[in-house]
């Protein structure tokens, strides 16, 4: 091999290829940026999503802890020492065995823990329309699936049970939702945004209409049963 040969081989031999970004373009490094960034956001909104699945599963557990107790003669207990809100009842669906602890008194960011019952509108069970939101992506999730003619099951903190029939679902403006808190008769409204599969929230909500057909005895407070 000739001594010139010989040289060039020891330098490449020597000298690093340059790295795979060291390679690329300005264009292609900022078009790489903005893909990265893009798949950062994305698998940070995913881990955001389960921790709020988890956080409201885990939160139900407790609450019905909470309103089990409150059954056996504890009406003011709390899920945890630091919660701002009480529990106040149960709304079961039998047909889909589907349930859920609602809350009183709850703010916006205490929706992340149940449905709440809006303390503005009557007691879920007496004269007028009751109303009990909840967010489309956790706790009321389960409200698409709920058809005209539906026993829906409403057990409050004081024991008693009161039986509701679905009507037909409707969708509204939040502010043009045609709700009736003084209307006559007894009737629960079950509301949460849509659409279900939406990622921002709008001003529609999707509304399930129930009226009452019946009570049940009131829940013994020896056995602290409640509504599954």
């Amino acid at each position: 091999m000739p001594e010139c040969a010989a040289v060039a081989a020891d330098k490449d031999q020597s000298e690093p290829r340059p790295g795979f970004l060291a390679r690329l373009s300005a264009v292609e490094t900022i078009v790489l940026a903005i893909i990265s960034l893009i798949a950062l956001a994305g698998l940070l909104l995913i881990g955001k999503g389960f921790y709020m699945k988890a956080k409201a599963e885990v939160s139900q557990v407790l609450l019905k802890r909470t309103f089990e107790a409150q059954l056996h003669g504890n009406p003011d207990g709390k899920p945890w020492p630091w919660a701002d809100f009480q529990t106040a009842a149960e709304i079961s669906a039998p047909r889909i065995n589907r349930s859920a602890v609602v809350l009183q008194g709850a703010s916006g960011e205490a929706l992340a823990f149940g449905p709440a019952w809006l303390t503005t509108t009557p007691l879920p069970g007496d004269e007028g329309t009751s109303v009990i939101a909840a967010h489309r992506d956790t706790h009321f999730r389960w409200l698409k699936e709920v058809n005209p003619g539906d026993l829906l099951v409403l057990t409050r903190k004081d024991g008693r049970r009161f039986l509701f029939r679905a009507g037909e679902s409707r969708v509204a403006r939040w502010d043009e939702s045609g709700i009736n808190a003084s209307a006559s008769g007894h009737h629960l409204a079950l509301a949460t945004c849509w659409p279900f599969d939406a990622i921002e929230q709008g001003p529609m909500r999707y509304i399930v209409d129930a009226e009452l057909i019946g009570e049940q005895r009131p829940v013994p407070l020896t056995t602290g049963s409640i509504s599954k």
